[in-house]
């Protein structure tokens, strides 16, 4: 019978194992990887590779029986946002389905992995890019001047004003 910690130590190096294939795999697709298969908490990093998002990369680590990818700022940070899943083993299973042959649905997968991962890099820039031409919006003014957006409140009546050292209200 096992022990807990045998079931824990098990799960890790498989972990481990399907992280450092997905490594290999983007690596020779010429993808930039970071190695922290040895930290507390397994993970590789895949670097933006265009440079053109606000964070630098992200985290892709194996959460319960499947693998997921985050948004990571910088390499040593923790990711933060939405965990998206890289379901491999659902990719690999729908191309057995068309093609019946394992070498042709792993090269199909192999593919598709890569051109996910490149595709959110290239979706967030653009969604990044949105977000600051939306933060100025110049379309209520005909003259093109930026409308700033305030809460409606109005303070004016709380100002004092100085007249050569005396208060007036």
């Amino acid at each position: 019978m096992n022990t807990f910690n045998e079931f824990v130590d098990k799960k890790s190096r498989e972990a481990k194992k399907q992280l450092g294939i997905v490594k290999k795999i983007l690596e020779k697709n010429n993808l930039i990887v970071g190695d922290h298969l040895e930290d507390e908490e397994p993970h590789i990093f895949l670097k933006c590779p265009d440079g053109r998002t606000s964070f630098d990369g992200i985290r892709i680590y194996k959460i319960a029986d499947s693998l997921a990818y985050r948004i990571q700022r910088e390499e040593k940070t923790h990711p933060f946002g939405k965990a998206y899943p890289l379901d491999i083993e659902d990719m690999f299973s729908d191309y057995m389905t068309d093609t019946k042959n394992q070498e042709k649905a792993g090269k199909a997968v192999i593919k598709s992995v890569v051109e996910e991962l490149n595709r959110f890099f290239v979706k967030s820039a653009e969604a990044e890019n949105e977000l600051k031409q939306s933060d100025f919006d110049k379309s209520g003014d005909p003259l093109g001047r930026v409308t700033v957006r305030t809460t409606g409140t109005d303070y004016a009546n709380q100002v004092q004003g100085w007249t050569h050292g005396t208060t007036t209200n």
